[in-house]
């Protein structure tokens, strides 16, 4: 295997944990010598081991005292830059010394750790491989460099960019499997961001459902925020029926308080930008409690105020070979859905059917 392919099995090892790592960034890693994979390992949630330590405490586990001979030469290959400071772990650039590794490959740059520069003056061979449209840690890096999150807007539509059928009488634009596949966002996001009209309309629980995330036992469910400007808030909705943790922003100092009595549910008030909620407010709150992704799932009017601001660093849609004409509400009044995905600003990373449906994922240019 080269070594393309090698760091490619380790961001595939990284994924492993992207439902359970959450403010943390996901890490694989493995080592490797003379056309072998001797051990794996990956991050799996705040507090526990990071990759490289499990990679190497999976080989002492298989190869016992042997471990030194065997491991000695191999190459550690790492999709994070390894860490050189102690928080809830040890550094793992104090076990890697250890051992003789000949080289140590990374992918990402970590700007917060020094760990290829200790590295290397220890006498460590040091590489940085880089692979294209890598789909790890956006939202630890942008947190990392600006202290938000990383925006991600999930958009079901018809080709003519309805989102929300007026009448109401039909629910669902795109199909159940196109409904799971979106599932997953939820699942990898540190908070899901409604607005009060989405609220009232669709009545969502909002939470996770996918079996692989929720019967992991280091699995949690993403907080969830809600946008309101109204001063009475129906605590009864199923958004309030779960064990996740709440936040109701918003910038009307009469909302009744007795929806603190809801479970585990707080509100916040923010500034007002026009009469409505600030969202990079809210957006720096979140980052201030190290929420590093979050997912917007919501209507009309707080999509197109996120797009206004030009606050939304990934847009995931999923658009149903229709065309709803006046049945239904565009979900951006200002543009419509051609003009969202020609943008010059935007390119398309992923683009592929599920069943009869076309999802199209597109990225800023410049997102972390």
């Amino acid at each position: 295997m080269n070594k393309s392919a090698l760091m490619e099995r380790a961001v595939h090892l990284a994924l492993k944990g992207s439902f359970t790592t959450r403010e943390n960034p996901n890490v694989g890693c493995l080592i490797y010598k003379s056309g072998m994979i001797l051990s794996e390992g990956w991050h799996v949630a705040p507090g526990s081991n990071h990759a490289e330590v499990n990679a190497i405490l999976n080989a002492e586990s298989k190869f016992k005292d042997s471990t030194k001979d065997v491991l000695d030469g191999s190459s550690l290959f790492v999709t994070l830059e390894p860490c050189s400071t102690e928080k809830r772990t040890p550094p793992c650039t104090d076990l890697i010394q250890k051992y003789s590794f000949k080289e140590i490959i990374y992918m990402q740059s970590d700007p917060s750790q020094k760990g290829s520069d200790i590295l290397k003056e220890k006498g460590f061979g040091i590489e940085r491989l880089s692979l294209n449209n890598s789909v790890l840690n956006n939202g630890f890096f942008k947190h990392l460099a600006e202290g938000k999150p990383y925006v991600r807007a999930k958009i079901a539509c018809s080709m003519d960019g309805k989102i929300a059928f007026k009448n109401n009488n039909e629910q669902w634009i795109t199909t159940q499997a196109s409904r799971k596949d979106g599932y997953s966002y939820r699942a990898i996001s540190g908070a899901i961001i409604t607005g009060s009209g989405t609220l009232e309309t669709d009545n969502p629980l909002l939470n996770v459902r996918l079996e692989e995330a929720v019967n992991d036992q280091d699995f949690k469910q993403p907080l969830k925020a809600l946008f309101t400007t109204k001063s009475y808030i129906d605590s009864n909705k199923k958004f309030f029926k779960d064990n996740s943790r709440k936040i109701i922003f918003t910038n009307n100092e009469n909302l009744e308080m007795q929806i603190c009595e809801t479970l585990n549910t707080e509100i916040v008030r923010v500034e007002s930008d026009a009469n409505q909620i600030s969202i990079p407010s809210v957006l720096n709150y979140l980052g201030s409690i190290n929420i590093k992704d979050v997912l917007l799932e919501a209507g009309p009017r707080l999509i197109s105020s996120f797009i206004d601001s030009n606050l939304i660093d990934e847009y995931i849609f999923y658009i149903a070979p229709k065309v709803l004409g006046n049945k239904a509400n565009s979900f951006y009044t200002n543009k419509n859905l051609e003009g969202i995905l020609n943008s010059p600003d935007l390119e398309i990373v992923e683009e592929k059917s599920i069943g009869r449906d076309l999802k199209l994922v597109l990225r800023k240019k410049n997102a972390s």
